[in-house]
């Protein structure tokens, strides 16, 4: 992608918004690339392979969404977005990071992000952004290895203590405009063994508003409202939902609401498996996943595999 971010694309719904004039703000700019897809196309052929990379940048665009980011656009195999706030920017980085990792793992596929982030000027402009924010986080992410997520000392120190202690200098960097050189910081994401998925959501305040999510299963109907902290689903009576089903765990998931919106997360052994109205069933383990509309939840299987007692339809509301 060229450094000024011009090359034409297809800008997502829900985007940055056309303006009637062009405006300067102060944004945190975020640059996502996915490496390793030309290898998939010669490995896979090209329908499995675009499969694979479409799912990536569907991910990408979740974790955006979920840390209150807009997708500007995806150009090729690289999403940009903006962020009012450096914290959420980087908790989005790191979430991007593990979730990339995790579906990567699990669908045996040879696929990395780098990501490059900097917090400065830009300009919005008929649905696309501009400037020296938007050019200094492309250098960055050119500059980063497969793996990595860079940025600079200056958002770096303006980011909540937690996300600072992820971040160390690697290099410095002369950049066109600046009359001193950039300290450059890599933002570690690895995770513990085990530990859930997007381990930085709770360093970001939530925003409340009534909303419900209706389960039914097996005749039953149960409303969970967003006022309530957590609502668990397993094999174990102690749950809030006992599902009898040997492929799910004891404590197999959790639904909680967190930024407006209704995150399930899953714990189990054998994973959790999501359908949404308008996608094809994701299977998710050890990580969040945003639920919206209508769809249904099996545990440890695939729906169609599953028992009808067992699988689980919602509707967010």
């Amino acid at each position: 992608m060229a450094e000024n971010a011009i090359a034409k694309s297809t800008t997502r719904a829900g985007a940055v918004r056309p303006r009637a004039a062009s405006s300067e703000v102060t944004r945190t700019v975020l640059f996502a690339d996915l490496t390793g897809t030309n290898p998939l196309y010669d490995a896979l052929g090209d329908a499995r392979a675009l499969m694979h990379i479409s799912r990536c940048l569907a991910l990408l665009e979740e974790q955006s969404d979920e840390y209150r980011g807009q997708v500007v656009k995806t150009v090729g195999d690289q999403v940009l977005c903006i962020f009012a706030d450096v914290s959420a920017a980087a908790a989005a980085a790191i979430a991007m990071q593990q979730r990339i990792e995790n579906y990567v793992n699990g669908a045996s596929v040879s696929l990395q992000l780098k990501i490059g982030m900097h917090r400065g000027s830009l300009i919005e402009d008929q649905g696309d952004v501009f400037g020296a924010a938007v050019n200094i986080a492309s250098r960055f992410v050119k500059l980063a290895h497969p793996g990595q997520i860079l940025s600079d000392a200056d958002a770096g120190a303006e980011m909540r203590a937690v996300l600072r202690r992820r971040a160390r200098a690697i290099d410095r960097l002369a950049v066109k405009g600046k009359r001193v050189e950039m300290e450059i910081v890599e933002l570690r994401w690895q995770r513990r063994p085990g530990a859930p998925l997007t381990t930085e959501q709770a360093t970001l305040l939530e925003r409340r508003k009534s909303a419900r999510i209706t389960l039914c299963v097996a005749g039953r109907e149960i409303a969970i409202e967003s006022a309530r902290a957590a609502f668990t689903i397993g094999r174990d009576a102690s749950n809030d939902l006992s599902i009898a089903s040997r492929k799910a765990s004891r404590e197999h998931a959790r639904i909680e609401w967190r930024r407006d919106r209704f995150v399930l997360l899953d714990h189990s052994t054998n994973g959790t498996y999501i359908t949404l109205d308008d996608a094809a069933e994701v299977m998710v383990k050890h990580e969040s996943y945003l639920l919206r509309g209508r769809g249904v939840i099996s545990l440890g299987e695939a729906a169609k595999k599953s028992k009808s007692p067992n699988v689980i339809a919602f509707e967010c509301r």
